[in-house]
């Protein structure tokens, strides 16, 4: 189980699930070369407990669903997840919202959701996802990019 997320021109969002599959439809290491130059990121693992992390949140509103799973979805017509679309006014908000979060003090309000990996393995796992995150939108928000996200469960 992972999601990737893709940062992009506006103008270059896909049109139609067949050009969201062709997007995401990468080798390997081309998938790497975009999360190295900040274009893109690749979480793997946790990021449903990231996700209730940012839910606890709820004095900042509604922005903190935006960085995991938030967005505008486009279906699979196949059955599969989808993929999901955030226009480049959501990514400036994500960034924001990721820009005023802290990590450490998330951790600490969250306290301890039942996990087969040890607290400080989930722990660190969770504060590279968000440091992941909060680098593509922050990047994605200077270019006025939107972000994709693509789902594999």
């Amino acid at each position: 189980m992972w999601i990737y997320l893709q940062g992009l021109e506006s103008s270059d969002l896909p049109v139609g699930p067949a050009g969201f599959d062709a997007l995401f439809d990468v080798e390997f290491d081309e998938l790497r070369r975009r999360v190295r130059a900040g274009t893109a990121a690749w979480l793997e693992r946790g990021f449903f407990q990231l996700n209730e992390l940012y839910l606890l949140q709820s004095q900042l509103g509604a922005d903190r669903e935006l960085p995991v799973f938030g967005g505008r979805h486009i279906p699979d017509p196949g059955g599969g997840p989808g993929h999901v679309t955030l226009d480049p006014p959501e990514v400036v908000r994500t960034a924001a919202y990721l820009g005023r979060v802290s990590f450490p003090d998330l951790w600490e309000e969250w306290g301890q959701l039942p996990s087969s990996e040890s607290d400080d393995e989930l722990r660190e796992r969770l504060a590279q996802h968000h440091e992941d995150l909060r680098a593509l939108y922050a990047s994605s928000a200077e270019r006025g990019w939107a972000v994709v996200k693509h789902f594999s469960f």
